[in-house]
C-alpha cells in the first residue's frame, strides 16, 4: 500500500524551497544566455578577424605580424603598454618619398658633384658665423674633448645649415616606414623605432610632435634616436638635453660624439696625395683603415704616406671629372668622421668644409 502521507511531504516542499528554486532558475536564464551570447560574439570576432586577415594582402599581413611581435617585444622589454603601441603604428603614414630618398641618397654621386653641395661661401661664412657667435662653448669643448671648434662647426654646418633645416618629417612617421616598408635595413629602423620611443618617454615627447630627417634623425646635428640618448649631453647643465635648439648642448654632444669614436687630439685627418702608379695597389673601397702607420714610415717605398699622430693609414679614390680619380690619404681621425655618416664622401666633405672655415674664420679675426 502506498504512503500518500509520505507522497504529499515529498511533492510539496516548503515554500522557502520554491522561492530558491525559482530565483535559481531565473539567474541561470539571465546569465547562462548573456555569458552564452557574449561568448557567441567573441567567436564571432575572432573568426571574422581571421577571415579579414587572410583576405589581407601578403605584405600588410606581414607588417601586421611584425608591429604585433614589435609591441609585444616593447612591452616586455621596456614595460610599455603594447596595445597603445599597436594603435600609434596604425596611425603612422607610410612615406613613398621617404623609399625614394633613402635608396638615392646623395652620397650615391660622384665626388665632384657632392663636393659642390657643401663647399659655398654662404655655408663658409655661416660657420665663421656661428664660431664667432659660440666662441667659448667651443673652446670649453675642445678642452674637455680634444676636437677642434672647426670640426664641430663643419658637422652642425654639413647637417642642418647651422641648425636652420632640420627636416619636416615626422619622426614616428620616418621610423615606422622605413622599419616597416624598407627590407634592405628594416631591422636597424625598427631598433631605432624603440630608442625613439624610450626617447620620447624619458623627454616627455609626445610622439607625435618631433620632426626630423626622411631617416628619422633629429636636432642641430641630426643625431639618430639611439645616438641621442648615449652621446647627447646637456653642455649647460639646465636639467635637459636639448639639441633642437640650444646650440650648447648640440656643441658639446657632436664633440661628446668624436670623443667616444676615439678622435685623438692633434691628429692627422687626411691629405691630398699623388700616388704613383705602384702604390694603385694601396687604394681601398671598405672603410676599415688597412695600414699600420708605424710600418710604413718603415718602408722605404710608402715614404711618402708616413703620418705622424694616427695608428692606421689608408688610401681613398675621390671622382674627378672625366673619369679622372683624385687620391687622399686618410688616418685614424677621418675614420672617426665616417662613425658619424658611412661614406667617405661625407668624411672629406666635412673635413675639407671645416679647413675652409678655419682659414675663413683666422682672416675674419686679423
Amino acid at each position: 500500500m502506498v504512503n500518500t502521507q509520505k507522497m504529499q511531504k515529498t511533492a510539496a516542499p516548503p515554500y522557502n524551497v520554491i522561492a530558491l528554486m525559482i530565483k535559481m532558475q531565473q539567474f541561470f536564464k539571465q546569465y547562462f544566455f548573456t555569458w552564452l551570447t557574449g561568448y557567441s560574439s567573441l567567436i564571432f570576432l575572432l573568426f571574422s578577424s581571421a577571415a579579414g586577415a587572410q583576405k589581407l594582402p601578403p605584405e600588410k599581413l606581414q607588417v601586421a605580424q611584425q608591429i604585433e611581435e614589435f609591441a609585444q617585444m616593447m612591452a616586455d622589454e621596456h614595460k610599455f603598454n603594447a596595445q597603445e603601441i599597436k594603435n600609434k603604428l596604425h596611425q603612422a603614414k607610410f612615406r613613398q618619398d621617404i623609399i625614394d630618398k633613402i635608396t638615392r641618397p646623395a652620397e650615391a654621386m660622384p665626388w665632384h658633384q657632392y663636393r659642390k653641395i657643401w663647399m659655398k661661401p654662404k655655408r663658409i661664412q655661416g660657420g665663421v658665423e656661428f664660431w664667432l657667435q659660440h666662441r667659448e662653448t667651443l673652446q670649453k669643448a675642445q678642452e674637455k674633448y680634444g676636437v677642434p671648434p672647426e670640426i664641430i662647426v663643419s658637422i652642425i654646418g654639413v647637417e642642418t645649415f647651422f641648425g636652420r633645416i632640420q627636416g619636416s618629417y615626422p619622426v614616428i612617421d620616418a621610423l615606422y616606414t622605413l622599419g616597416f616598408h624598407y627590407p634592405k635595413r628594416a631591422s636597424f629602423f625598427r631598433r631605432e623605432l624603440a630608442q625613439y620611443w624610450l626617447l620620447a618617454r624619458e623627454q616627455d615627447w609626445p610622439l607625435d610632435s618631433v620632426k626630423g630627417s626622411y631617416a628619422g634623425a633629429m636636432g642641430m646635428g641630426q643625431f639618430i634616436s639611439s645616438s641621442y640618448r648615449a652621446y647627447g649631453v646637456d653642455f649647460n647643465q639646465d636639467g635637459q638635453v636639448n639639441l633642437f635648439d640650444d646650440p650648447v648642448d648640440m656643441i658639446g654632444s657632436v664633440a661628446n660624439y668624436f670623443h667616444q669614436h676615439r678622435w685623438q687630439a692633434n691628429g692627422f685627418v687626411a691629405r691630398n696625395v699623388d700616388l704613383p702608379k705602384n702604390l694603385t695597389a694601396l687604394v681601398q673601397t671598405d672603410l676599415e683603415l688597412k695600414l699600420i702607420a708605424s710600418e710604413v714610415a718603415q718602408d722605404e717605398t710608402l715614404s711618402m704616406l708616413a703620418e705622424n699622430n694616427t695608428n692606421k693609414l689608408g688610401v681613398f679614390a675621390f671622382e674627378l671629372p672625366d673619369n679622372q680619380r683624385q687620391h687622399w690619404l686618410v688616418g685614424d681621425n677621418f675614420y672617426v668622421i665616417t662613425r658619424y655618416n658611412r661614406s667617405t664622401l661625407y668624411a672629406l666633405a666635412v673635413f675639407q668644409l671645416s679647413e675652409q672655415i678655419r682659414s675663413a674664420y683666422a682672416a675674419q679675426l686679423k
